[in-house]
Order: structure tokens, then sequence, then C-alpha cells
């Protein structure tokens, strides 16, 4: 049975600013060991997360820029969470 892991919203607030800092310092591969070393559950949800956001991202500039529209405050968003567009 998969360890019960009680998730404050404080606590979630951390782990995001955690993954994205690690994420635009080009670390996020250790952050995913480190995770996957204590829950692989927990690593195997947050790659699907973190997979999701980046399509959402690429499908919301891709439509954007079809309609002739500026993307690049999404540009400017996934450079500051390291998320390669």
């Amino acid at each position: 049975m998969a360890k019960k892991i009680k998730i404050t919203e404080a606590g979630i607030a951390d782990f995001f600013k955690s993954f994205f800092r690690a994420k635009a310092d080009g670390k996020e591969k250790a952050w995913l060991n480190s995770l996957n070393d204590k829950s692989p559950e927990l690593a195997d949800i947050w790659k699907d997360y973190d997979d999701a956001v980046t399509k959402g991202l690429r499908v919301q500039k891709t439509a954007m820029e079809k309609l002739g529209l500026d993307s690049s405050h999404i540009d400017t968003f996934a450079k500051s969470r390291g998320i390669k567009l």
C-alpha cells in the first residue's frame, strides 16, 4: 500500500516553487530523481503534470500565432519557469 502524505496549502505552493526553480536552473532531472526516491507514484504524477503544462503552453502559443496575436507573454512565462517550447 502506498504511503500517505499529508499536504498543506503552504506545502504545495513550496512544492511548485521548488520544482519550477529547479527546472529554471536546469536541475529538473535531479529534482525528479530525488522525488522518485521518496515516492515513485508522485514522481510519475508530477512528470505527467509537467508534460501537460508544456503541451498546453505549446498549443496556446501556436493558436495565438495562427491568429496573428502576440504570444510573447507565453515565451516570458515559459522561460521564467524553465519550460522549453
